[in-house]
């Protein structure tokens, strides 16, 4: 078939979009006979060139761009330089630039030095004009943020900052492509530190709770979070649970089971043992350890994938019996460093909440003692820790009033910090909702 010999059909924009292809092959057909409507906007080795390519099976396109990829890159850039108005000749152009410089560093590389300070701006320009194919917006994103990010410096970074403000307002991209154009930017420590500035991580939690079941989405975006693990500025966001990067990626494992979803998952886990108790910690809560068993009892052919898998599940062995003790808690309580870990979440007080009865309740006192300190993590953990203690425990609300916690809890709730005013207000509601969602 015809897709299946040219460059542009294997673009990943038109992923799923086998209705949108058909009609950009109909409409690319038309535009191969009418090329020299363009007249003189166009020179006429370009339009040789694009004859002679367009015109070509995939295997000899491929051979062409071996042999005259300047030629190539040539046309292809002058095309976008002068002849914008064409949107079907845009549609073909973009998409095929997108699926060349895609395929391999090499040909990426010949492209990047073909460029002219002119096409960066059109490319740029696309992504704010009407009435182009979808895939016309994504191509140029694409494009674009390959070239920026690899020549770096501040206006990769001015980029970063307007693709993720961007998305979902002006500039038209779907979901599905969003982490296939973000991933760029996360090769490159300075700009995964400015995508984590950006916003970037809420974006990457959006799209897994949006599309628990895309294979496209969860590789792309798991793929995103492996490449963010490389960067320390990284870690404090994969260690909070309420956010719930950890959960999630292992969420993803457990609804698709297929390979390269594994690889992705479990690079990633493999970076972060190495690096953070919370992390592992996270991974014991969320049930890691039994995923591991299934999978090295199935029927893994990829041994690199298998070595990954059981490196983690060493770890997590090992870890295992102190990351469920209460002696964890304690430890963190008498320690006055209360870190949203494992031990802060409903299923450690549903399960530990008949403990605190020990020593008339001293703990809870302890618990009580901090909502008067100075250290704005320490209240608001306390606060979330105080609200699921009086929801599980039968008698939580009367000794948080024997111990004028409530009050000191809605003062806490007038907090200026965002983080303790609302882990406050929610354990108000707790304590007022008594046995809330037991």
């Amino acid at each position: 078939m015809f897709r299946n010999r040219k460059y542009f059909c294997q673009s990943i924009t038109f992923y799923q979009q086998e209705q949108l292809l058909n009609k950009v092959l109909k409409d690319c057909e038309d535009c191969f006979k009418q090329l020299d409507q363009h007249g003189k906007s166009i020179k006429r080795e370009t339009k040789d060139m694009f004859i002679k390519f367009t015109q070509a099976k995939l295997q000899d396109q491929k051979k062409l761009l071996e042999t005259d990829s300047v030629g190539v890159f040539q046309m292809l850039l002058d095309i976008i330089e002068n002849v914008t108005h064409d949107k079907p000749l845009m549609t073909y152009i973009l998409t095929t630039i997108d699926a060349i410089i895609s395929e391999n560093q090499r040909l990426f590389k010949q492209f990047i030095r073909a460029l002219t300070p002119q096409v960066v701006p059109k490319l740029k320009q696309f992504l704010f004009l009407e009435g182009y194919d979808k895939v016309v917006y994504e191509a140029a994103a694409k494009i674009v943020t390959m070239i920026i990010a690899e020549e770096g410096g501040n206006d990769a970074k001015e980029w970063v900052i307007l693709f993720i403000g961007g998305i979902g307002n002006k500039l038209k991209i779907s979901d599905q492509m969003i982490m296939p154009i973000c991933v760029h930017f996360l090769k490159h420590d300075s700009l995964a530190v400015q995508f984590i500035k950006s916003g970037g991580v809420k974006i990457i939690s959006n799209l897994l709770m949006k599309y628990p079941t895309d294979l496209q989405i969860a590789y792309y975006t798991i793929l995103a979070l492996w490449l963010l693990s490389f960067t320390n500025e990284s870690i404090s966001l994969f260690n909070d649970p309420q956010i719930g990067l950890i959960r999630m990626i292992i969420e993803s494992v457990q609804k698709i089971s297929r390979e390269k979803i594994l690889r992705v998952s479990f690079a990633c886990f493999k970076n972060l043992v190495d690096v953070s108790a919370q992390c592992i910690e996270l991974m014991v809560d969320n049930g890691l350890i039994k995923v591991v068993d299934l999978l090295l009892k199935g029927n893994l052919k990829d041994q690199d994938l298998i070595d990954d898998i059981k490196y983690v599940g060493e770890i997590l062995e090992k870890n295992m019996k102190i990351l469920t003790s209460f002696e964890k808690y304690v430890k963190e309580l008498n320690a006055q460093n209360l870190n949203w870990s494992p031990v802060h979440t409903e299923k450690f007080w549903k399960e530990n909440v008949k403990k605190f009865e020990e020593n008339d309740f001293l703990l809870i006192r302890k618990l009580a003692e901090i909502l008067k300190s100075n250290n704005n993590q320490n209240i608001a953990v306390a606060c979330y820790d105080l609200g699921e203690f009086c929801r599980f425990h039968p008698f939580g609300k009367v000794v948080l009033e024997q111990l004028n916690a409530k009050q000191e809890i809605m003062k806490q709730a007038r907090s200026d910090d965002q983080m303790i005013r609302e882990n406050a207000l929610l354990s108000l509601q707790k304590i007022m909702l008594h046995n809330w969602q037991v």
